[in-house]
């Protein structure tokens, strides 16, 4: 189940990408640090309530407190007036980028786990499909799991706790690996695959998070 700060956090994040703003852009407009906005669409800091009006408004957006029996009339008129984004090929073939990274770095903490190598092959044969549109469900699947376990390993990682997945995690990823093994065998015969080829290294932009950075949350 979400957390409604979830719900905060990617309107948020979905606003600002609607309207075709950085994360810098975005700070220079509000004063809020750019590493702070980063932190707190990544779900790694606590968003104070100056931070988020400043934040909302800079993004035409307004905050309200509603009766609870109103809620659904307003969230019907909200959906109305901002009819969700569709996903490009392109925006799933930067999740998959992204997603290979984040496995690689996952990889070199959790030697033993297999299940990330299954995840790694395929998303590895995504890589070189052209167009992703029809995958995009399956790929969502799986590099969503992957960037919460990056943020469970940045905790812990924070706190100097031994870095031990706890069972639910692990179950999780052999889940996961069976949906990435059921997309490569899909993806094995596409008409759209090309040939393998040395994949550039993903610079992480500044919309990404390195899960092997720490620092402390604050609006700065």
């Amino acid at each position: 189940m979400k957390h409604a700060s979830e719900d905060i956090i990617e309107a948020l994040k979905n606003a600002r990408k609607a309207r075709g703003l950085s994360q810098r852009a975005l700070s220079e407009r509000t004063g809020v640090p750019q590493s702070h906005i980063s932190k707190i669409e990544q779900g790694n800091a606590d968003i104070r309530l100056s931070s988020l009006i400043e934040l909302a408004r800079a993004l035409e957006l307004e905050l309200k407190l509603v009766p609870r029996k109103a809620l659904p009339a307003v969230e019907s008129v909200v959906r109305t007036v901002s009819p969700p984004q569709a996903t490009t090929s392109a925006d799933t073939s930067k999740d998959v980028r992204r997603a290979l990274d984040i496995i690689a770095q996952l990889r070199s903490t959790f030697p033993d786990l297999s299940g990330l190598r299954t995840l790694q092959e395929g998303l590895q044969i995504a890589s070189h499909v052209k167009d992703l549109t029809r995958y995009q469900e399956q790929i969502r699947s799986i590099t969503k799991p992957i960037r919460d376990i990056q943020k469970q390993t940045a905790q812990l990682k924070k706190r100097n706790d031994e870095i031990t997945l706890p069972a639910s995690t692990l179950r999780e990823i052999t889940q996961t690996a069976d949906v990435a093994r059921q997309l490569r065998s899909h993806l094995a015969n596409s008409p759209q695959l090309t040939p393998s080829k040395p994949r550039p290294a993903y610079r992480l932009d500044d919309d990404d998070i390195d899960f092997r950075q720490s620092g402390e949350a604050g609006d700065g």
